[in-house]
C-alpha cells in the first residue's frame, strides 16, 4: 500500500490563487469550496501555499476590528508559506505520509516538469486507506 504512487490519490483539479490576489478572494474560495489549502502560482509555477492556519496567524497578528479592511488590503503573498515542499506524481504515498508526519503538513503540491499537476492532502491519504 505504501508503494502506490501519488498520482493515484491526488486531487487534479486544484483551485489556485496568485501572490497579488487579496485575502478576500481566499475567503470567498473557502466559502464556496470544501477545501483548506490553496496553491499560490506565479507565471504558472508553484511559489507558495496558503492554509486556513496561515490565515488565522495573519488575523491574530492584527488588531481587532479590521476584518473587511484587512481582507481587501492584504495580498496572498503576505501570508502564504513560500517555496513549499513539493512531490512528483510518481512519488509514493508512503513518502508523502512520512513528509506530512515529520513536518506536520496537511497538504503538498504535486509538480510534474515544473508545472502544478495536483495536490495531495491528509484527507486523500485517509480516504485511500479506508476505501
Amino acid at each position: 500500500m505504501k508503494d502506490i504512487s501519488v498520482k493515484e490519490i491526488m486531487s487534479r483539479n486544484v483551485i489556485t490563487v496568485q501572490e497579488l490576489d487579496r485575502l478576500s478572494k481566499i475567503e470567498d474560495l473557502w466559502k464556496s469550496n470544501p477545501i483548506h489549502h490553496l496553491v499560490v502560482l506565479n507565471a504558472g509555477k508553484v511559489v507558495g501555499i496558503v492554509s486556513k492556519i496561515d490565515m488565522l496567524k495573519a488575523y491574530n497578528g492584527l488588531s481587532t476590528g479590521m476584518g473587511t479592511t484587512v481582507l481587501s488590503s492584504l495580498a496572498v503573498g503576505q501570508v502564504m508559506t513560500r517555496n513549499p515542499l513539493t512531490v512528483e506524481p510518481e512519488d509514493t504515498i508512503g513518502l508523502v505520509a512520512d513528509i506530512m508526519l515529520a513536518n506536520k503538513f496537511h497538504s503538498i503540491p504535486v509538480v510534474e516538469e515544473g508545472e502544478l499537476a495536483g495536490i495531495v492532502t491528509s484527507h486523500d491519504l485517509i480516504k485511500y486507506g479506508y476505501q
